[in-house]
């Protein structure tokens, strides 16, 4: 005969005396977080810290890497922990680099810092991405100062916004076409390519021979005088001359 009872049965998982469950809203809502994880679910369990989780399952092709929240004060911090190398990856949010870098460096990547190398990677900002891990475009090394591709074989410098180089071209020339966060400059050997990001059209500067060359032009070259003739007053564009010119000079100066 039936007892009558009414039974409520609640299943709780638990992980080395921590049981598992998602992330709040006041993490899973922040800017930050949104920005580079988007909607992505993760299970996780607290951290020995308060207010602190980690996820249960680790993240991409090996799973050894695993994240870490920590929301406090109203700040988000999110570590990347990678169980074989003992790495250890600081998300740094974006608006620590707009005073200082290219716009496309700031809303084009996410930023990882680790304080063992004292390196900043520049990944891919979605954590959706293939080879997340993997496709740094472009390593901040901040005991040296400087930024530069993440390729060997072609390595490129960035030329610090702040440098007297960088405001002497800026200022004579590119501020005609458009403003600073959208123009940065990449050094090689002697040669600097100059990007107009948001108009996607480039410059290569020679220092050997103090030209500045357009890459979709490639028979122009800026000219030195941007108040010519009828043009005097120009404010919106380049003045490009013909490289032939140039040569000629070039030519009789070394007869």
């Amino acid at each position: 005969m039936a007892s009558g009872r009414n039974e409520a049965r609640i299943y709780m998982m638990v992980v080395n005396d921590h049981s598992v469950g998602f992330l709040p809203n006041n993490i899973t809502s922040d800017k930050l977080f949104q920005r580079v994880f988007g909607h992505h679910i993760f299970e996780v369990q607290r951290a020995e810290q308060d207010d602190t989780y980690i996820t249960k399952h680790g993240a991409h092709h090996d799973g050894k890497v695993h994240y870490e929240f920590n929301y406090r004060n109203y700040c988000l911090q999110i570590c990347e922990r990678h169980a074989q190398t003992n790495d250890i990856f600081e998300l740094i949010p974006p608006k620590c680099f707009e005073d200082e870098q290219a716009e496309i460096f700031v809303s084009n990547y996410s930023h990882w810092w680790n304080d063992k190398t004292k390196i900043v990677e520049f990944r891919p900002v979605h954590f959706q991405h293939e080879n997340f891990l993997h496709d740094i475009h472009y390593i901040l090394a901040i005991k040296k100062g400087f930024i530069r591709t993440n390729n060997t074989e072609n390595r490129h410098y960035l030329i610090n916004r702040s440098s007297s180089f960088f405001k002497n071209l800026f200022t004579k020339y590119f501020i005609r076409l458009d403003s600073e966060p959208y123009v940065y400059m990449l050094a090689k050997n002697g040669i600097i390519n100059i990007h107009l990001s948001r108009l996607g059209i480039a410059f290569k500067y020679s220092s050997q021979h103090n030209t500045i060359t357009s890459r979709e032009y490639s028979d122009m070259h800026v000219d030195d005088n941007q108040c010519f003739g009828t043009l005097t007053g120009l404010r919106s564009g380049l003045l490009l001359s013909v490289m032939a010119a140039i040569e000629l000079t070039y030519s009789t100066a070394d007869r």
